[in-house]
């Protein structure tokens, strides 16, 4: 059974800042695995393993959200850690947007992937694109001192659309590739074999 979850690739403007940024915290000697450039996205719903049958169901429900949704602005800023600075978990990018849409959407495909027998979300939703995941204490002080001197903001930047994406474990990581893209706003989805794909 395919492991998948839905997410909003980086755009192309914001990702060698994003990079950029997350390259200078890799500089830092720390215990931090840092994710690769192509595996940089906003995960807005996880869903975990999901029948080969049941995938089409999933996308149908996905395209039904997304007809219903618009498209998105989104400003890339700012950099922080899960679930806090004495005991930071994941390094982030943050994600701030004005009108509550991202939220919005969401909240509406949580809720409608529960047709599907996946749980609802019990935590709040903190858009954010992962850099890292902490496995040791090594370094830390000096990882969290730098992130205080990066200046990290983009402009604006559109979205007009989300992902199903597959993750697959293997030996060397995780795989991560696109199943299929889905407009925001409008009906119409374009399958796809590459994209966002890279292992750990």
């Amino acid at each position: 059974m395919p492991r998948l979850f839905i997410a909003v690739d980086t755009p192309a403007s914001v990702r060698p800042a994003l990079i950029e940024a997350r390259d200078r915290l890799r500089a830092v000697r720390t215990n931090v695995s840092w994710d690769r450039d192509e595996k940089l996205h906003c995960t807005l719903k996880f869903l975990g393993e999901i029948r080969n049958e049941g995938v089409p169901g999933v996308l149908r429900t996905l395209e039904e959200v997304g007809k219903a949704g618009s498209p998105l602005t989104l400003t890339y800023e700012g950099l922080g850690c899960f679930p806090n600075r004495r005991d930071p978990r994941v390094i982030w990018a943050g994600i701030r947007e004005t009108d509550g849409r991202l939220e919005a959407l969401a909240r509406s495909i949580d809720a409608a992937m529960v047709l599907h027998g996946v749980e609802k979300e019990k935590r709040a939703f903190h858009p954010h694109v992962t850099l890292g995941r902490v496995k040791g204490q090594r370094g830390l002080r000096e990882l969290l001192a730098t992130l205080e001197t990066i200046t990290f903001v983009c402009p604006p930047v559109a979205i007009h659309e989300i992902m199903l994406v597959k993750s697959e474990l293997r030996p060397s990581g995780s795989v991560y590739s696109v199943v299929q893209r889905v407009a925001l706003g409008k009906a119409g989805s374009r399958d796809t074999g590459s994209g966002l794909t890279a292992p750990d």
